[in-house]
């Protein structure tokens, strides 16, 4: 029998256990209370931020309508930037899971986007055309409706947590359904989405067995050691093939070789740079693909990518891109792509620069120590081009960078800082 003095103990530890856990028990369920409300706040204060940041962008807008002067609109379009920027921020944090949102995100992206493609062509002594004012309007009227559907929600009542506000939020941007095609020159313009291969403009299309046998060529192989696969669609499509340890695509119009690559193992390193660069000019060369002038490059596992861009008169043209790499212990080439090159090649009238190179020096910042200058022709945001001259100057500090002079207004269009290494130049 248990003695009257241990039951005592017995009864007491139990008791003490037990609040214990208890203890344990209320400490958690307040710290989860406490998350909860912390989150709560979260979510409320970045519903806020969000009715916020539409409404002040609506007013913007508005007031861009009015704006004569480009020290105004230049204002305008900054604060549109940094109230888009805010408006992101707040929509990033809400708990939404599914893509209702997708029209809202694009439309706070364009108008920051719109926003500074036009501050920078203001800046530059351009003006506002009819049909971007006409944008703004639309742009303005959309705002003020999501700003209003936002309104309409009372904070304090929604439970982020369920999926009545997934429903809310659903509700808030239905009148983004039908929202209008956006053109500008900036990175979110609804043509990026539209564009068409420039180099390969009117070409017919290629069959099957044809883009076969162009692709056994390219690759130095029988017709028959390929297999064709799924073709791919989109603004490229292209006809796919795979081999014993290579695939690769031929573009359904031109029949044009797009990419390949061939799976092969890399041992040690016995090439110099220059050795791999001259094996890649000979495939280049091999293949009837001439101008390419490389630029820039990097190795990695014993891989050596070597960026090329087209030259024609002495002038760059960087929107025409192939990038070839190279085994460095044995000069195979590993891999092609030539999807830059195809997309945007063409012939182009190239504008004689309205100021030279000497003119364009003087734009430098002091200090900076340039080169020879050299035209360019470089692409924006909108995949557009402009004309530049582009200059390879080295600082005080010893840094090298790459600054590009805009050939018709004189305004710095582009700064690059350069970095060396045992493993490349590269571009940042």
């Amino acid at each position: 029998m248990i003695h009257k003095k241990a039951k005592v103990l017995l009864s007491t530890y139990c008791i003490a256990a037990v609040a214990v856990l208890g203890g344990f028990a209320i400490q958690n369920s307040a710290e989860a209370a406490w998350y909860q409300a912390k989150l709560t706040y979260t979510y409320q204060r970045a519903y806020t931020d969000l009715n916020d940041s539409i409404a002040t962008i609506g007013d913007t807008l508005e007031k861009s309508l009015y704006a004569n002067t480009a020290t105004q609109q230049n204002g305008l379009a900054s604060r549109l930037m940094r109230e888009t920027s805010a408006a992101k921020a707040a929509l990033a944090t809400l708990p939404i899971s599914d893509d209702s949102m997708n029209n809202v995100s694009k439309f706070i992206a364009q108008v920051g986007d719109f926003a500074m493609s036009l501050s920078k062509r203001v800046s530059a002594g351009g003006s506002i055309t009819k049909e971007e004012y006409s944008s703004m309007r639309e742009l303005s009227s959309y705002a003020q409706k999501l700003q209003g559907n936002l309104s309409n929600t009372s904070i304090d009542q929604m439970d982020f947590s369920t999926t009545a506000f997934t429903e809310n939020m659903k509700t808030t941007a239905e009148d983004f359904s039908d929202y209008p095609t956006l053109i500008y020159d900036g990175p979110f313009s609804d043509h990026i989405q539209q564009k068409k291969p420039s180099g390969l403009e009117g070409m017919k299309e290629v069959a099957q067995g044809n883009a076969q046998l162009t692709a056994a060529e390219f690759l130095g192989i029988q017709r028959d050691q390929l297999s064709h696969t799924e073709d791919t669609a989109g603004n490229l499509p292209t006809r796919n093939f795979t081999g014993e340890n290579a695939w690769i695509s031929v573009s359904k119009y031109g029949g044009k070789v797009i990419s390949f690559l061939i799976s092969q193992d890399v041992g040690e390193e016995t090439l110099e740079y220059e050795e791999a660069a001259k094996a890649a000019s000979a495939f280049l060369e091999s293949r009837g693909i001439k101008g390419m002038k490389e630029s820039y490059y990097a190795v990695n596992d014993g891989r050596c990518t070597i960026n090329y861009a087209y030259t024609k008169d002495d002038v760059i043209f960087y929107s025409d891109l192939i990038k070839v790499t190279v085994a460095m212990d044995t000069g195979d080439i590993l891999e092609y792509n030539a999807a830059g090159y195809w997309m945007n090649h063409h012939d182009r009238n190239v504008p004689s620069p309205k100021i030279s190179e000497a003119e364009a020096r003087k734009k430098l910042s002091p200090l900076l120590k340039a080169e020879k200058g050299k035209l360019a022709m470089i692409p924006t945001g909108g995949l557009n081009e402009v004309l530049t001259w582009e200059f390879k100057c080295t600082a005080e500090d010893e840094k090298h960078l790459l600054v590009y002079i805009n050939c018709e207004t004189g305004f710095e269009e582009q700064i690059y800082i350069l970095t060396y290494s045992d493993n490349g130049i590269l571009v940042r």
